[in-house]
Order: C-alpha cells, then sequence, then structure tokens
C-alpha cells in the first residue's frame, strides 16, 4: 500500500513520551499514517480547520478544554471523522460517556499495542470498538433498562457534574473547579450538593472520597489550596 491510500489519522495526547509511543505503533502499521498530533484540545481544533483526518485518536485528560468537550465539539461539525478514545481512566467508567459524546470505540492504555491498531482498523471500517467486557455490560444494562449494580452509578449524572466530581478527585477547590467550568462559586457548591445526594455521600469527605474512588488515576492538582 502506497502513502497515498494510507489512513490519515490524528494523534491527541499532552504527555510527550505516550504520544510519541503511540505515534511510533501507528506508523508502523501498512495502512495508516499519523500525519498531525496535538497536545491539548485547541490545537486538535487547529489541526481540523487545516485538513481534514480519516479517525482521531485522543485522550480523555486534557489541560483546559476536556477530551470529552473536545469529541463533542468535533462530532458537531460536518464530516466529522471517527474517534476513538485511548486512555489511562477506566473503561467502565469512561466509555459510555465518551460514546454519548460522539466517540466511535474506547480502549485503555493497559491494553496490548496490538488492540489499539486493532480498534483503530474497526473505526476505520465503520464500526465500533469496546472490550468484551465492556459490550457485555453495556447490553446488560440495555436489556434490563438499568445498569446491573445496586452501587450509585455515575450514570446517573449530568455531563458537568461528572466532570465536577474529576476535578474533586483532582484534588480542586470550588474557585479553582469555577474557573475551569466558567460557573460562579456559587453555582459549583450547588453541583457538590448534587452530587453528595445522588451519590449517597453524607458530607464533603465522604465525596471527596468517592472521587477518588471513581477516578484513582487523574492527575491531582499541586495547586496550593
Amino acid at each position: 500500500m502506497n502513502d497515498f491510500n494510507k489512513a490519515q489519522l490524528l494523534v491527541v495526547d499532552d504527555h510527550p513520551i505516550v504520544r510519541h509511543g503511540i505515534v511510533q505503533l501507528l506508523n508502523r502499521q501498512p495502512d495508516m499514517e499519523v500525519v498531525a498530533e496535538a497536545d491539548d484540545a485547541e490545537s486538535a481544533l487547529n489541526h481540523l480547520r487545516e485538513r481534514s483526518f480519516n479517525l482521531i485518536v485522543t485522550d480523555i485528560s486534557l489541560p483546559g478544554l476536556s477530551g470529552l468537550d473536545l469529541i463533542r465539539r468535533i462530532n458537531a461539525t460536518k464530516d466529522a471523522p471517527p474517534m476513538l478514545v485511548l486512555s489511562m481512566h477506566e473503561e467502565s467508567v469512561y466509555a459510555e460517556r465518551a460514546l454519548t459524546a460522539g466517540a466511535r470505540g474506547f480502549v485503555m492504555k493497559q491494553e496490548a499495542p496490538d488492540k489499539l491498531v486493532a480498534a483503530v482498523r474497526k473505526l476505520l471500517a465503520g464500526g465500533i470498538y469496546l472490550s468484551p467486557q465492556m459490550e457485555e455490560r453495556m447490553l446488560m444494562t440495555l436489556v434490563r433498562g438499568k445498569p446491573a449494580s445496586t452501587e450509585p452509578s455515575l450514570s446517573v449524572l449530568t455531563e458537568r457534574e461528572f466532570e465536577v466530581l474529576q476535578m474533586i478527585a483532582q484534588g480542586l477547590t470550588s474557585a479553582q473547579i469555577a474557573v475551569r467550568v466558567n460557573r460562579s462559586i456559587k453555582s459549583v457548591e450547588a453541583y457538590r450538593t448534587s452530587l453528595r445526594t445522588k451519590l449517597g455521600a453524607k458530607t464533603t469527605v465522604d465525596l471527596a472520597r468517592l472521587a477518588l474512588e471513581h477516578f484513582p488515576h487523574v492527575p491531582r492538582s499541586s495547586t496550593p489550596k
């Protein structure tokens, strides 16, 4: 296959070493080529304004605009390319959110490299890629009409509540969260109250503990509180 026939890919990840590894893996494949890289959502959007891609591989945790917001923005455009999430975050927590936002697949970074390559090829062929375990879980949810677990589920949260909970896990204060989501501190406190109610957290400490349980791998903020 010549270079002209190779699928043109964009890789979005804010960790240079990780991104380099992803690019090297995909560029070794005879049917695909990474033609652009980005370390945040705004850079990715700039690339999309300049050229088209056959597929985008993106992380969820990005500086500034989140990966989920990036997916939503791209999905709202005309002729949006398929998007594959490659993340260190737990698939059971994020996959459904990613698909709802407009992604066509989800792969955890802990998976073997061949899983990423297989996922890219499946999306390029018009399919959807999830792990067998996640496929079964989503099918069971569809059949039963509700999550199989009786524990409080993140599926009951709105998109904004989901984002705020993740930022709580990062250790951000209400003031810092307010800046991130462009809302007032009072609004953020209202989100915290709603989160406590929906997740059954009696105190702010309980909410912080639950946030860390759901998002154990998010980078912790180094900003003094």
